[in-house]
């Protein structure tokens, strides 16, 4: 009796497990697409990853995707997370390489990243744009 009782109860901690991603798991989930993407420089399937509120300022003009286009992704390097300014907040710098792909120049930039967390979707939102590229 005493093993079925056990069985059940495992089962049923397995079973509670097997829900909805967690906030991190989210996360995690969401910061390594975002890499993968931004890896293969597919800067339209980038733009998914946008929150809708995004400010003005950060989000992207067609001008500044196709300027983005230019260039190809030899290396992204992510830091450690850190928290932001409210629990549903992160930020994170990503050391990219470029590569020009008409002059095969490479150039190194930091994208700073702002991640919100939107409780109603349940999804990690970037409200900080593309990588800034200055020439």
């Amino acid at each position: 009796m005493k093993k079925f009782i056990l069985i059940v109860t495992v089962c049923a901690l397995l079973s509670a497990c097997g829900g909805r991603m967690s906030k991190k798991q989210s996360l995690d989930h969401t910061l390594y697409q975002y890499a993968k993407v931004m890896r293969w420089a597919d800067y339209n399937t980038a733009m998914t990853f946008f929150s809708p509120d995004m400010d003005t300022a950060n989000k992207p003009s067609s001008t500044d995707i196709e300027r983005l286009k230019q260039f190809g992704v030899s290396s992204y390097v992510a830091s450690p997370i850190l928290p932001g300014e409210t629990d549903n907040q992160i930020n994170q710098n990503v050391q990219m390489k470029l590569y020009n792909i008409h002059t095969k120049r490479e150039k190194v930039i930091i994208d700073e990243q702002l991640w919100e967390y939107d409780d109603e979707t349940k999804r990690w939102l970037l409200t900080s744009g593309l990588p800034r590229i200055t020439k």
